[in-house]
């Protein structure tokens, strides 16, 4: 396997960029903050998804994550991986994911082969499996030292069993083992003994089923009114024709046209029962009793509201109408009033022309009066000349007279008749309100009458019969219509009731001899074949809990002895890196220890004396075994076809100088197999991969970060 090139867009602090990674070896350099690490995670994310963000991934820290870049907005973060497989030529891993994509959503998955074809999301996932690129287990164990975990490669047992179970080439027998000891022979054995009781239990029920539904049946028809003495396959018959003739009167009574079933043999009793269960819908639909009984209980109910309603409309009509006749009386009629109204509009008239003619007199006499007191001669008419005396004492008394007494007595005269007009107006007003309401009220109640007679059935009203007598007389027929009407639906209901109960009783009598032809037929299950058979089946699962006994110790004996070819190989290859990271004068000699126990092969890593290495040593030792150990496994994975990446980030903590020399030289030995990536910050460590590495390789420089340019590539170098 050979890597060609990573390209980034949005992922964390990544923009967008792109990295050659067509060497052996690729070291990322850079200070911290600078993105080694958004860089490797970046492989991983493209490979695996959402599986390294979930807790079960193994890396605690990874369980709150942020992929998307911060400050990215809408656009989407993409990662894709171009490799090179042998058999499958160029191929290109692109994962994408929509901006703000919840924690449910689905990633975008694509894989684009070299001849054309393109996979997606499952179909994607299933060409990864199928080209034996590792699983996210096998690759934090065997591919990638990541900084949360590198201690724990060695401190948790799990992680460090299946680790070194991988170094032994025994997953598949590990996983064998596993499966087989899951299966729990002997338990599976007393568990086939307690299904074959509970199979016992059941059958014995069967069997005494019939007797159970027998015993049950006669009981509830005990319920129903029929003794356990009565019981017979001739009683079907008889409750049958009981019930049809209580039909056929029931039909003749309410008037229907019904077909009933003949009742003479037990050939009859499937029609019969047909019959029965639908007899009760046939007369509640055929039959109008109901119907009546709802029609006159409304009509009743229309009639006494009409009834109370009547006599008030017909009282407000009378007030109305005596209110009417006495105005009349003490007013006199409407025409009467209306002409008086006229003579006193003429008296008004009368009075205003007099006292119009008497103004204008008034009015000649002053102006006359003015003249005379101007002229040099008070007494000589200034019409005629004539000399009159006293003629100005005269004219002036005549004018005080008129301009009092003449005048009032005529502008009382006009009042007085004004009063009488608006005393007239008023009154043929009140007649007028009187007779509209009169006819208003007269109106309502002829109304109301004739609603209520047509409540009333013709014959009551022949002749002179009064029509509240005949209303109250319809009320009483209606009453006493109503209740016979009840009755009759009672009855029905009484009647239908019956029926049902037969109903029930001819379903319960099928039921009874059912179960009582059952109860004669019973057998012994244990002679039949089908018993045989199971007892076969039971025999041939209680061999194969021998086989799978059988098997296990096979599998372990086939562990026992892989685990023996393997465990100097083994033990050689974790010497050898062990030895390049730490120097052959160290002291730190470790080797795979295969423990056998009862129950299986147990693995861990000692020291020379037999002790538990990992207990004694120092922070430095741990990483160096670590690192040795992924070492180790990339290199078998490697050595047997399998596509294998080692990616590393800051993997020279804890060491010295030294340390990071022999550690160079490790991942020279590894570069050689598969491609190695090394996040690094400045120093002895990319210094001695660059300058000693005796294999194609490129330095990456990544450049401080920039608010808006986020990761950048500041140089390359390749040698």
């Amino acid at each position: 396997m050979r890597l060609s090139r990573l390209s980034i867009r949005n992922f964390r602090g990544w923009r967008e960029g792109a990295l050659p990674l067509d060497r052996p070896l690729t070291v990322l350099v850079g200070e911290n903050r600078r993105g080694k690490s958004s860089t490797v995670n970046a492989i991983e994310w493209c490979l695996f998804g959402r599986e390294i963000e979930k807790k079960k991934s193994g890396i605690a820290e990874r369980a709150d994550w942020e992929v998307e870049r911060r400050g990215a907005g809408d656009a989407s973060i993409e990662v894709a991986l171009a490799i090179e497989l042998d058999g499958a030529g160029g191929v290109t891993i692109t994962r994408r994911r929509k901006a703000g994509a919840g924690a449910r959503d689905e990633d975008e998955l694509e894989i684009a082969i070299a001849d054309g074809t393109r996979r997606t999301q499952a179909d994607a996932e299933s060409w990864l499996r199928e080209s034996r690129l590792p699983d996210w287990d096998t690759w934090r164990r065997a591919c990638c030292q990541h900084q949360e975990v590198l201690r724990g490669r060695l401190t948790v047992a799990d992680d460090l069993s299946h680790i070194l179970s991988s170094l032994l080439g025994l997953e598949e027998h590990d996983r064998l083992h596993r499966l087989l000891k899951d299966q729990q022979p002997g338990k599976l054995v007393a568990r086939l003994d307690e299904e074959l009781a509970e199979l016992e239990k059941v059958v014995l029920h069967r069997l005494a089923m019939p007797s159970e539904e027998l015993f049950d049946s006669e009981r509830k028809l005990g319920g129903l009114g029929l003794e356990r003495a009565r019981l017979s396959p001739a009683l079907g018959l008889e409750i049958g024709r009981a019930a049809v003739e209580r039909a056929r009167a029931l039909a003749e009574r309410l008037g229907i046209r019904a077909e009933l079933p003949a009742c003479e043999t037990e050939a009859n009793e499937p029609e019969v029962k047909k019959w029965a269960d639908g007899w009760v819908a046939f007369v509640r639909k055929e039959s109008r009793t109901a119907e009546r009984l709802a029609s006159a209980s409304k009509r009743r109910a229309k009639l006494a509201s009409e009834l109370e309603q009547v006599e008030p409309s017909e009282e407000r009509w009378r007030k109305t109408k005596e209110a009417l006749d006495a105005d009349a009386r003490e007013r006199g009629d409407a025409a009467a009033q209306k002409r008086l109204l006229a003579e006193t509009e003429k008296s008004i008239e009368a009075a205003e022309a007099s006292l119009r003619s008497e103004n204008r007199t008034l009015a000649l006499l002053r102006d006359t009066l003015e003249v005379l007191r101007g002229s040099p001669g008070g007494d000589q008419c200034p019409v005629c000349d004539t000399r009159v005396d006293g003629l100005a004492a005269r004219l002036e008394s005549t004018v005080r007279k008129g301009t009092g007494e003449r005048l009032a007595a005529l502008s009382a005269d006009r009042d007085r008749a004004r009063e009488r007009q608006t005393a007239l107006e008023k009154s043929i007003r009140a007649a007028e309100k009187l007779v509209t309401e009169e006819k208003e009220t007269r109106k309502i109640a002829e109304g109301r009458r004739e609603s209520l007679a047509a409540l009333v059935s013709p014959g009551r009203l022949d002749g002179s019969a009064d029509l509240l007598a005949a209303a109250r007389a319809e009320d009483e027929a209606l009453a006493s219509e109503i209740a016979g009407l009840e009755a009759s639906v009672s009855s029905l209901d009484a009647e239908l009731e019956e029926h049902r109960r037969d109903q029930e009783r001819l379903k319960e009598l099928a039921r009874w001899r059912a179960a009582a032809k059952r109860a004669q037929q019973r057998a012994d299950l244990t002679n039949s074949p089908e018993w045989k058979t199971f007892q076969e089946a039971v025999d041939a699962a209680a061999a194969l809990a021998a086989d799978l006994d059988a098997l296990g110790g096979m599998a372990r004996e086939a562990q026992e002895e892989r685990s023996a070819s393997r465990e100097v190989e083994v033990n050689r290859s974790l010497a050898e890196f062990v030895a390049l990271i730490v120097g052959e004068g160290a002291g730190l000699d470790v080797r795979v220890r295969v423990k056998r126990t009862p129950k299986g092969l147990s693995y861990d890593i000692e020291d020379s004396g037999g002790g538990r290495a990992i207990s004694i040593l120092n922070q430095a030792s741990l990483n160096a075994i670590s690192l040795a150990l992924l070492f180790a496994q990339a290199e078998d994975r490697a050595k047997n076809g399998l596509p294998t990446i080692v990616v590393l980030d800051d993997p020279d903590q804890s060491l010295d100088d030294e340390h990071r020399t022999g550690l160079a030289r490790a991942i020279e030995r590894v570069a050689r197999v598969c491609p190695v990536i090394v996040a690094a910050t400045p120093g002895r460590l990319a210094e001695r991969l660059m300058s000693h590495v005796m294999l194609p390789r490129r330095a990456i420089r990544l450049a401080r970060q920039d608010v808006e340019r986020g990761v950048w590539i500041e140089s390359q170098e390749d040698r």
